[in-house]
């Protein structure tokens, strides 16, 4: 939802400000009598989105407010999406531990649609029929929001992000109309929505699966939906008849609405990752070598996964179910003499049953069978099956 481009785009946006002509004067080509005549009475907030990019992070589109007056060189474009992206460490760190490593930017409207058309994102523009008062509260927001002492915010994927701001801000200055909406939303989770911007990326996808723990598999209100800027697009045309003029068309393919999940592939990888410790327990020789290889990604996931349990504030770092099956303690299954191991391998397999008939009979709600295998394989080697007689 946040593009790297800003970040690399900002400094020279900043300082040709006041050079830069407008991305456009007046309504936009395109735009309906009625949304032409709202340009006949400034300022106009608009709210623009943008559509898919091919980075990870651009999958879910983007958003930003902008206000146009009657004097085109005092038009600025208000975007929450704004992180170092050139200094990833840190943000993501940030990210995961609630930090405030996101902001809003001012920019010029005609520099910042410029970076989504280089990025082929296709742009919408939306002017909203907002009363003098009501504008004047989301200038007033905005011109706040974008202070040293207010920028900054702690960035949250489905419940504070960018789109989510600029929602907030909305609504707060119509005395909550948005919220108000009683509209159905639909019968996908949020890990559904998430998943539908990767479609195409199978990495993305099963990271989802396994880092988006149990409270995404929630739906939505019509109002928290609303995360993704193509449902807050959809939100301005129900709640003010404002229908989106398209000022820039992607040339590129256009988003997959579906595509291989990766869940099978991954099944497959894990067959083969873990084959080296039942292959050299068979074969009697570098048995602790091939139990080694075998445990070492789901260790090391496992370690990952309950540090950030731990550390995060997120709910759906915290909730995760693949806590349940990734533990960094099966390194014991190396550790330990040979009695004790079998021990704790049994144990093991018996825990990872019961996740596997919870996630059955659907207590456990997250897409995790695959995942189920990799430390099972090896846990189910140590504990059941004979090594070659010597």
């Amino acid at each position: 939802m946040v593009s790297r481009l800003v970040v690399a785009a900002a400094v020279v946006v900043l300082a040709t400000a006041s050079l830069t002509a407008p991305a456009f004067a007046g309504a936009p080509a395109g735009a309906s009598p009625e949304a032409a005549a709202l340009y006949d009475d400034y300022p106009v907030v608009e709210l623009v989105t943008m559509g898919v990019g091919a980075l990870m992070w651009e999958r879910h589109g983007h958003i930003a407010l902008c206000v146009r007056y009657a004097n085109p060189r005092r038009d600025a474009c208000y975007n929450y999406g704004i992180g170092d992206f050139g200094n990833p460490g840190p943000m993501i760190w940030g990210f995961f531990r609630g930090t405030k490593t996101f902001w809003v930017g001012k920019m010029r409207p005609g520099p910042m649609l410029d970076i989504y058309r280089r990025a082929d994102r296709t742009i919408w523009v939306q002017p909203l029929p907002l009363s003098d008062e009501q504008e004047q509260r989301v200038i007033a927001r905005l011109e706040r929001d974008i202070l040293p002492d207010n920028k900054h915010y702690a960035y949250d994927h489905f419940w504070d992000n960018c789109t989510t701001r600029v929602r907030d801000v909305l609504d707060e200055a119509t005395d909550g109309s948005l919220a108000a909406m009683t509209n159905d939303g639909g019968d996908k989770t949020y890990r559904r929505l998430a998943r539908e911007g990767f479609y195409g990326m199978r990495v993305p996808l099963l990271i989802t699966d396994i880092a988006m723990g149990r409270v995404t598999d929630r739906k939505p209100t019509y109002y928290e939906r609303m995360f993704l800027p193509d449902y807050m697009r959809e939100a301005a045309v129900e709640l003010w008849g404002s229908q989106p003029v398209v000022v820039y068309q992607r040339k590129g393919s256009p988003p997959l609405d579906d595509g291989p999940s990766g869940r099978v592939a991954l099944f497959f990888l894990i067959l083969v990752l873990t084959a080296p410790a039942w292959v050299t327990r068979l074969w009697g020789r570098f048995e602790t070598l091939g139990l080694s290889f075998a445990l070492f990604f789901p260790v090391v996931l496992g370690l990952a996964l309950w540090i950030l349990a731990v550390i995060s504030p997120l709910p759906y770092v915290r909730l995760n179910e693949s806590c349940l099956i990734f533990f960094p303690l099966d390194i014991l299954l190396v550790a330990l003499p040979h009695g004790l191991r079998r021990k704790y391998a049994a144990g093991r397999v018996a825990m990872l049953g019961l996740v596997a008939v919870a996630m059955l009979v659907g207590v456990l709600t997250q897409p995790l069978w695959a995942e189920l295998f990799w430390p099972l394989v090896p846990a189910a080697t140590v504990a059941f099956l004979p090594g070659r007689a010597r």
